[in-house]
């Protein structure tokens, strides 16, 4: 690699670097959402009825093959999550003492 380039030391394929924000619907047969979960997927219910989650271009045709009709939405780059956004150990336990706080604990003998 060249001083100053851009380029990523290690060449992912171009599918593992995106995700598809996408909507699930029954399709024309009609099939039900809760089906969706066997796919094992990350999702949210959607709020005009379907499903939303984030897939990669084969999980969307595994969807698709399966009779789902699939709404792709946007093109999201996978990226590391942000280290803000990350809690460490005290802050977790602040977090959680200043959420329980009044409520009567019982300590095992």
């Amino acid at each position: 690699m060249s001083e100053g380039s851009q380029q990523p030391t290690e060449r992912q394929p171009r599918a593992a670097r995106l995700r598809l924000e996408a909507t699930v619907h029954p399709g024309e047969k009609e099939l039900s959402l809760e089906g969706v979960a066997d796919l094992d997927l990350d999702r949210v219910p959607d709020p005009e009825g379907g499903v939303r989650l984030l897939v990669t271009e084969e999980e969307a045709i595994r969807l698709v093959q399966r009779g789902y009709e699939v709404h792709l939405l946007r093109v999201l780059p996978v990226r590391s999550l942000d280290a803000s956004l990350v809690m460490d150990d005290a802050s977790d336990r602040e977090w959680l003492e200043d959420r329980v706080q009044g409520i009567e604990r019982h300590e095992d003998s």
